[in-house]
């Protein structure tokens, strides 16, 4: 017989260099163990130009194997503050660096199976660094937030997370 784990206990099943997978104790009366996928927690940033367009990165993702528009985001290394991994991964994947910066919100984007967070952030008066070269995977396209509700709407492959981001600054009266 097998010792049931202590709740908050986990037990890697699978390991690769961006993820876990884990098995955790199941709250119900089955007694089942539960698989999740443990990753770093991440960072995205909405942020907006002088003239009113909002940066988003078109990039491939094997996953779903297609091309998805985002915002700029990426993954809290060990021992980086948000708001650092913010600032180092949107100057990498866009060459770009807001002026100002707030922070706005965090979400769970897939509760029933993956345990990080999204930490988001709003930026203002986004400029190009001179002689910065951005991340050579993604296209920058830079978009209205009349534009990016047609993006949507025209079923665009935009990802959930700048969804609920969008939604969130024009909530917090950022947009």
């Amino acid at each position: 017989m097998k010792a049931r784990k202590q709740p908050g206990s986990k037990n890697v099943v699978f390991k690769t260099k961006w993820f876990t997978i884990d098995t955790v104790p199941c709250e119900d009366s089955s007694g089942k163990l539960y698989y999740r996928l443990s990753c770093s927690d991440s960072v995205s940033i909405l942020a907006m130009t002088d003239d009113g367009k909002i940066i988003m990165v078109r990039q491939y993702r094997p996953a779903i194997e297609a091309f998805t528009y985002e915002f700029p985001s990426g993954y809290v290394h060990k021992k980086e503050s948000p708001e650092r991994a913010m600032k180092r991964e949107f100057e990498e994947e866009t060459g770009y660096r807001c002026r100002s910066i707030t922070y706005i919100g965090s979400f769970k984007i897939v509760p029933s199976r993956i345990n990080n967070t999204l930490y988001v952030f709003f930026g203002k008066e986004a400029e190009l660094l001179s002689g910065r070269k951005k991340d050579k995977d993604t296209k920058l396209i830079m978009v209205t937030p009349d534009e990016f509700g047609k993006l949507v709407l025209n079923g665009g492959c935009v990802d959930s997370s700048s969804g609920a981001m969008f939604q969130l600054a024009h909530l917090k009266e950022f947009l």
